[in-house]
């Protein structure tokens, strides 16, 4: 695994158990379909949520939220759309949040979570 995949992968771990810490009920890890990926698929209270997970060692470049354009946005809808038809359990609420997690070089992550980002 190159070290980019593996510093995204950790992202998602501290996320899923953040939220499991919050009462979220995670679904899905990095569900997939042939337009792409779903990094994390929860439910907080009756709202599905899909959770799209950006990490970064640095902010050189950026903050992890950034990397979120009104683009990335779109396809996760349709990706959400795609994971609820593929269900049989229904939600009286759907949102997408993003989490941007950053890796110091010491210290615990840091970790931004904007609810509703769309």
């Amino acid at each position: 695994m190159a070290a980019k995949d593996a510093v995204g992968r950790y992202g998602e771990r501290v996320v899923a158990q953040r939220l499991t810490t919050l009462g979220w009920e995670v679904l899905e890890r990095n569900w997939r379909c042939a337009i792409g990926e779903l990094d994390i698929v929860a439910v907080d209270h009756d709202c599905i949520v899909a959770v799209e997970v950006k990490t970064r060692r640095s902010v050189t470049y950026g903050s992890a939220l950034e990397a979120v354009t009104p683009v990335k946005v779109a396809r996760i809808r349709r990706l959400l759309a795609a994971w609820l038809a593929s269900q049989t359990r229904t939600f009286t609420e759907m949102r997408i949040d993003v989490v941007g997690v950053t890796l110091p070089a010491a210290g615990a992550a840091q970790i931004e979570h904007v609810r509703g980002a769309a």
